[in-house]
């Protein structure tokens, strides 16, 4: 097979050079944009198990403190007691109110 030559014009000529160097750059460009993705997602990853580690140890410190502080009541004992106290006095006031009126039904 001979080899084939083709003429092209210089206009053409510059034109594809300016796009075949366009293109180059374009690559090069994303070839950072890849290189720093990377340098990233390594450091994010770091990160993560960094924090993951950190996580456990703190969950381990809440286990001993809550096992060395003292027990305490749960707070819906608390306020079911606190509303047991209260009743009555609502009663109690009711009950004076009552009387009060009687009272005042008696005078007028």
């Amino acid at each position: 097979m001979e080899p084939l030559h083709i003429k092209f014009e210089f206009p053409e000529v510059l034109d594809s050079k300016k796009t075949l160097l366009s293109s180059e750059i374009n690559l090069l460009n994303i070839a950072k944009k890849i290189s720093l993705y990377k340098k990233l997602r390594v450091m994010e990853i770091k990160r993560k198990i960094l924090l993951r580690r950190k996580m456990k140890e703190l969950s381990s410190l809440l286990k001993k403190l809550s096992l060395e502080l003292p027990k305490t009541q749960d707070i819906k004992q608390a306020k079911i007691k606190s509303q047991e106290t209260e009743i009555p006095q609502k009663l109690k006031l009711e009950q004076e109110l009552k009387e009060i009126r009687e009272k005042l039904a008696s005078l007028g």
